[in-house]
């Protein structure tokens, strides 16, 4: 990678990483009265989403790790059962630190994304890795609720059922709007998904000039 468009990848990661977190702040402060034992409804994920499928899969999973640790900064949830140095730091890695980088794997369909021919096979890898992405976090989420919040909250017996509906009442609707909004931006703005190097190589042969053939003769005296 050239040191100049690592310095760009840096730069959008550091950009949407922190859209992602003030999008995952404000969902949290609307979604805390619904969900007691932290989660929220939102579109943070898309944040990941666009990066991992303009930058790959590294830059993905870098901005879900930022978003994950600045979601630290600002507070976490522990469990009870969670009593322990080395549990606490298993429970907390689940929820935050892990969970969002996960959600980078997005970027496995990157580059079957930027060879697509057409619009379709484009928006195929966009919910296929969309939905990678979203189910991994949901699946760390969905561990940690087994692991260290097990509850009977809504009548529903068992860890197991309790947390797959838990999560699964806000992970579910946040991976659906995440990626709708990924597509509809995609439709809206194509070139925002454009592998920037390819970009520039294709804007390069379009505006290079045709060859003129000309011949110098010498006067006619």
């Amino acid at each position: 990678m050239k040191k100049e468009t690592l310095i760009k990848t840096m730069a959008e990661v550091a950009v949407f990483s922190a859209l992602g977190f003030v999008l995952d702040l404000v969902a949290g402060l609307y979604s805390k009265p619904l969900f007691v034992n932290g989660g929220s409804i939102g579109i943070a994920m898309m944040c990941v989403f666009f990066v991992s499928f303009r930058r790959g899969l590294v830059p993905g999973i870098a901005t879900g790790l930022i978003i994950g640790l600045l979601q630290l900064a600002g507070g976490w949830y522990t469990s009870p059962l969670a009593d322990e140095g080395w549990k606490a730091f298993i429970q907390i890695g689940l929820d935050y630190w892990l969970a969002y980088p996960l959600t980078g794997f997005a970027g496995v369909m990157f580059r079957a994304f930027q060879k697509g021919e057409t619009k379709k096979q484009k928006i195929l890898a966009l919910v296929i890795g969309s939905v990678i992405g979203g189910f991994l976090k949901y699946l760390c989420h969905f561990l940690s609720g087994v692991i260290f919040w097990p509850d009977d909250l809504w009548g529903v017996g068992g860890s197991v059922a309790y947390s797959l509906l838990y999560n699964g009442a806000y992970m579910l609707p946040s991976i659906i709007l995440s990626t709708a909004l990924l597509i509809v931006l995609y439709l809206r703005v194509p070139m925002l998904f454009e592998e920037p190097n390819n970009y520039q190589m294709r804007s390069g042969k379009e505006s290079k000039p045709d060859a003129v053939e000309t011949s110098s003769k010498p006067e006619a005296k």
